[in-house]
């Protein structure tokens, strides 16, 4: 059959992008490694980043009190080499190393402070709700106290303290995300928002910014003045801009990239069993968020309908790359959490919460990132409950920025989701619809949930376990999250490539990355 003039245009404009890509591509120097992480950084700015994509080109630049292992994902000494916890929980003190700045100031205590100070007090930073747990962190970013008033103090120039409002089993591991890195005072004061730009960048990492391209590349050449720079094993770092999809995939084979993160899952049916494949859960869920505000999704019975509806083994059978259909919020491996009952799929049930809801919905809207992966499951979903319960899903694709856009401007009915935990902890996936929380983005709130979720804050152990289960217990009756599955990490590197390992959380210190014989 002929190729329509549309399809036979779109097909020979993707060959000359795949082709002006690999021909624009430039082999790193000797020893280098050049790394497919995902699509462009939106920012380098740690207060601002959200993308996993993000998180790993700011590891290799900045450096934070604490680096998490790349095998256990625990806590190891950064810029602190050391630290003391107080018997109360509530206060640590970090030893912090003789350290510089990539312009040769030495890196202190006040730096940090001021770090997350800003975090703190800057209304467009992203994941500010990290910083809860410092003592004054919420009334300071209120405008109620001053700075000083707030748990963070350096005593002097290698000695930073900080008190916490109440315990916090997981602070440490908050320590090492990107949301609490260092930031350079001096460079941001200088170039305002533009201090991110080659030239103006100044980091603590094992690498430094060397060139950005927008929408071509990043690179990071290794830093002289980091604390650890002979264990450093690169020379340099290329990190490509590549948008999910066989492009990826082709410039790995082709020898131009020796590292991807994330190709597309039907990749893991096609490359079963090669040894530079690997396929590890994550710490993560993907769910439909129900925009609680909009008709017809502001009744429950219409959400637990939706939810209930769900074939969840059909949905992972779509993209077939090792996913694990979940029905609950908090996904498994964590330490000392049983977790919620997983509500079972009941056609059923979900049509009798729909007729009593009055049923004959209009057409509802499916809004879902421009990605294979993600369409196929936005079509099983549109099929499933057609069928289940008679409603007309039409499905709203547009591209990432477009989604995050009307995600958070709660322009949808219903939205194809994801969470990837921050931390092992389940309070990473319950705090985030908590009324107040900036990730929650479903315009639904409830004060039974968000007082079991703060009342888990006060409390330790087993106590505090059984109240977060209870949390997610009335979120899952009670909430706009319909779970679907446990997702996959998918990576492939060089099988010469040392210092990588699979772990939960797709955390890679780049510090320790290095070419084997």
């Amino acid at each position: 059959m002929a190729m329509r003039p549309a399809a036979l245009l779109c097909a020979m404009l993707a060959l000359l992008a795949a082709l002006s890509l690999a021909w624009s591509v430039k082999p790193p120097p000797a020893g280098g490694l050049t790394v497919v992480f995902g699509d462009e950084p939106r920012t380098l700015d740690p207060a601002q980043a959200t993308l996993i994509l993000e998180g790993r080109i700011l590891s290799a630049l900045l450096e934070g009190l604490t680096v998490a292992d790349g095998t256990t994902l625990e806590p190891r000494p950064g810029v602190a080499e050391s630290w003391e916890m107080s018997a109360d929980g509530l206060t640590y003190t970090f030893h912090l190393r003789a350290a510089e700045w990539s312009d040769g100031r030495a890196v202190t205590a006040e730096d940090f402070r001021w770090s997350w100070l800003r975090v703190m007090g800057m209304p467009e930073a992203a994941n500010w709700e990290l910083m809860k747990p410092v003592r004054g962190a919420q009334e300071f970013r209120e405008k109620k106290i001053s700075a000083e008033a707030v748990g963070l103090r350096a005593t002097d120039s290698r000695t930073f303290v900080v008190e916490l409002e109440r315990p916090t089993p997981y602070f440490l591991a908050l320590t090492s995300l990107m949301t609490f890195l260092p930031v350079p005072r001096t460079a941001i004061e200088t170039h305002g928002r533009h201090w991110t730009r080659p030239g103006h960048f100044t980091g603590n990492g094992p690498f430094s910014l060397s060139e950005w391209c927008p929408n071509h590349r990043l690179v990071a050449l290794k830093n002289p003045r980091y604390h650890a720079a002979p264990a450093v094993a690169l020379p340099v770092i290329t990190f490509l801009s590549v948008p999910p999809g066989p492009a990826q995939f082709n410039l790995y084979e082709g020898g131009m990239a020796r590292w991807v993160a994330d190709p597309p899952p039907d990749l893991v049916r096609d490359l079963a069993g090669r040894p530079d494949l690997h396929v590890a859960p994550r710490l993560g869920i993907s769910f439909v968020r129900m925009a609680a505000n909009h008709e017809p999704f502001r009744d429950n019975r219409v959400r637990r309908a939706f939810s209930l509806a769900i074939d969840r083994a059909r949905i992972v059978k779509t993209n077939g790359a090792g996913q694990v259909p979940w029905a609950a919020v908090v996904p498994p491996g964590l330490a000392g959490y049983g977790g919620a009952p997983q509500p079972p799929s009941d056609p059923e049930a979900a049509r009798e919460l729909l007729k009593r809801a009055g049923g004959n919905l209009p057409k509802i809207r499916f809004l879902y990132p421009a990605q294979k992966e993600f369409t196929v499951v936005a079509q099983a979903l549109q099929a499933t409950w057609k069928e289940v319960l008679g409603v007309e899903v039409v499905l709203d694709r547009v591209d990432r920025k477009e989604w995050s856009r009307r995600r958070r401007e709660l322009d949808y009915e219903l939205c194809l989701s994801s969470w990837i935990g921050d931390y092992q902890d389940p309070n990473t996936f319950l705090e985030i619809f908590t009324g107040d929380s900036g990730n929650n983005q479903t315009g639904w709130g409830d004060a039974i949930y968000d007082a079991l979720v703060k009342r888990a804050a006060s409390e330790r152990g087993e106590t505090r376990m059984a109240t977060l289960a209870q949390a997610e217990r009335h979120l899952l009756a009670e909430g706009p999250a319909a779970p679907l599955y446990v997702p996959v990490t998918i990576e492939l590197w060089d099988t010469k490539l040392r210092g990588i390992s699979e772990n939960l959380m797709g955390v890679h210190p780049l510090a320790g990355v290095g070419w084997g014989k």
